[in-house]
């Protein structure tokens, strides 16, 4: 595979929004949210400009670009660096599943192959950690999951997380154990990890990831309704 790059200043792309896939039926309302419609161009996301974001694209850049080449013929998703950006079946819906939650390469992960239930991500906070599988559906919703290290911060610094997570739809945050690093934000294929619980690149992740339409797989899908609950919980 090719080294992971960086966000530096990307030039936003024109590029087709793909046919969300995120549910196994032909009805986009059977998950909440509708599908995008394939000729419709992204309504007002961008590539942000934030340093020492990790993009899983490669050379397409985002969300919609890769799947508008998908659909062209361009590439397929089993060609792409990291394929788990395009993969979006609902694991516990195909036959033969064998009742366990889906394990990821990544963890946290970014994306891939996930649960049919999306975890409640409308500014929540959890105090346990979370099944990835439905965190992961709650990043195809278009939602940026905040995670921590308990063994790396101390209650004051997960405090002054929570305050950026609460009130904040479309986000959640959870402690995450082994995951080596004190704070990691994921959305759909991006990823900024970080030792400063104060870095100031948290908010700006936040509010720049957030429902971006270039990297959210399913416009208009909701944060509330889904499972709230922990693992051990």
């Amino acid at each position: 595979m090719r080294p992971l790059r960086t966000w530096t200043a990307v030039t936003p792309l024109l590029a087709l929004v793909a046919l969300a896939a995120c549910t196994p039926s032909s009805d986009p309302s059977a998950d909440g949210g509708a599908a995008a419609d394939p000729g419709a161009m992204p309504g007002g996301g961008s590539a942000p400009d934030i340093s020492g974001v990790t993009s899983f694209y490669g050379e397409y850049g985002d969300y919609a670009t890769v799947m508008a080449a998908i659909q062209t013929g361009d590439v397929t998703a089993e060609e792409l660096d990291y394929p788990f950006v395009a993969q979006q079946d609902h694991v516990d819906a195909q036959n033969g599943w064998d009742g366990q939650p889906p394990v990821y390469e990544m963890q946290p992960p970014v994306g891939g192959n996930h649960l049919g239930q999306w975890q409640t991500c409308t500014g929540s906070v959890y105090d346990a950690p979370l099944v990835d599988g439905h965190a992961v559906h709650s990043m195809e919703h278009g939602a940026v999951w905040l995670t921590y290290d308990p063994e790396l911060l101390d209650q004051a610094s997960v405090d002054a997380l929570a305050l950026l997570i609460q009130n904040r739809d479309y986000s959640l945050m959870s402690p995450y154990p082994g995951q080596g690093v004190p704070v990691s934000l994921q959305s759909w294929g991006n990823q900024y990890q970080t030792d400063d619980p104060a870095d100031q690149v948290i908010e700006d992740y936040l509010d720049a990831f957030v429902l971006n339409d270039r990297f959210n797989p399913e416009p208009m899908a909701t944060c509330a309704g889904g499972v709230n609950t922990t693992i051990g919980g």
